[in-house]
C-alpha cells in the first residue's frame, strides 16, 4: 500500500476518487490550490493526502466557497 504522501494516481483517478472531472484538476492546479507531483515526462501524479485535499476542497465549494 502506498505512503499518505506517495503520488501514484494518474489525473483521471485521481479525479475519479475525488469525485470531480479531470478539468476541475487542472483548474484547482492552475489556481495554486494542489500542486500534484510530476513524472520525468511531466504527467500528473496525486497521492492519497491529494485525494483528502481535493475531497475537502470540492466539500467548500459545495457549500458555496468561491475558489
Amino acid at each position: 500500500m502506498p505512503e499518505f504522501h506517495q503520488a501514484v494516481y494518474v489525473i483521471s483517478v485521481a479525479a475519479e476518487l475525488a469525485g470531480v472531472h479531470p478539468q476541475t484538476l487542472r483548474i484547482y492546479e492552475r489556481k495554486g490550490l494542489v500542486e500534484p507531483a510530476r513524472t520525468q515526462g511531466g504527467s500528473r501524479r496525486y497521492s492519497d493526502e491529494d485525494i483528502s485535499l481535493l475531497r475537502r476542497i470540492q466539500e467548500l465549494t459545495d457549500e458555496g466557497l468561491n475558489l
